[in-house]
Order: C-alpha cells, then sequence, then structure tokens
C-alpha cells in the first residue's frame, strides 16, 4: 500500500462511508457508516443469481417449516412468513420485483421483500441461517 492509500484509509476511520447495507456495516451494526460502494458492487452477484429466485424462495419455505416444527417461530409467524414468501414469488413471477441497492444477492433481495410485505417478522427467517 502506498502512502496515499493510507491516507485514504486513515481519512475515513471517522468519517461515515457511504454504502446501502445495514447489518453488520451500518444501520445499528458492529462498524460505522456503511460499506464502501467499491465493495458493494464486487460484492454483488444479483445480476447473475436472480434466475434463482423461485429456488431461494422454496428453501425459505421449508425453512420457515423448520422453525416452526422446532418451536422458533410459533406457527402464527410461520403462516405469516409463508404467506409473505408467496406474495414475494408472485411478484418475481409477474415480473413485477424490483430490485434495490443494497440486494446483493437474491437471498438479501427476496428477505428484503419479504420483510417489506409482512414487517419485522420477516427477519426471523434468517434465525440460525447461513449462506
Amino acid at each position: 500500500i502506498n502512502l496515499t492509500n493510507k491516507q485514504k484509509m486513515s481519512s475515513t476511520k471517522n468519517d461515515e462511508v457511504k454504502g446501502s447495507r445495514g447489518g453488520l456495516f451500518g444501520a445499528g451494526g458492529r462498524f460505522k457508516g456503511g460499506t464502501d460502494p467499491i465493495m458493494e458492487k464486487f460484492n454483488e452477484s444479483i445480476h447473475f443469481d436472480r434466475r434463482m429466485w423461485d429456488q431461494d424462495l422454496r428453501g425459505s419455505e421449508a425453512y420457515t417449516k423448520a422453525l416452526v416444527k422446532s418451536s422458533i417461530l410459533t406457527a402464527a409467524e410461520g403462516e405469516t412468513l409463508l404467506t409473505g414468501l408467496e406474495a414475494v414469488r408472485v411478484e418475481w413471477a409477474g415480473d413485477a420485483f424490483v430490485l434495490q441497492p443494497g440486494d446483493e444477492d437474491i437471498h438479501t433481495a427476496n428477505e428484503r421483500r419479504l420483510t417489506e410485505i409482512v414487517g419485522p417478522v420477516g427477519g426471523k427467517l434468517h434465525t440460525g441461517r447461513s449462506r
């Protein structure tokens, strides 16, 4: 790393980095600010994996049922998630799903939209799940 890069790195130490992601990277996460937009662009795969929307939704439906069966989610929460996932499916099938900045992959896009539809319970789909 040359001196110019070091200066750039240290100059952002206390400044907010403008990025769209939340989670660990902003919006109350461990790190201040957001992810650098260059990293977001490098990390995103949505334009490649968007074609897997149906497979991702089927996996989320199965995972929702597993969370209910193991009593991590209530039956009502599970039903809310399944109804929301169906609404997301209808949007994809009707070519009405709108990608947003921060939708780095198909799973984050579907989970974001699910949460917009069903509210905070949508975030519970991520419980114990790793991609």
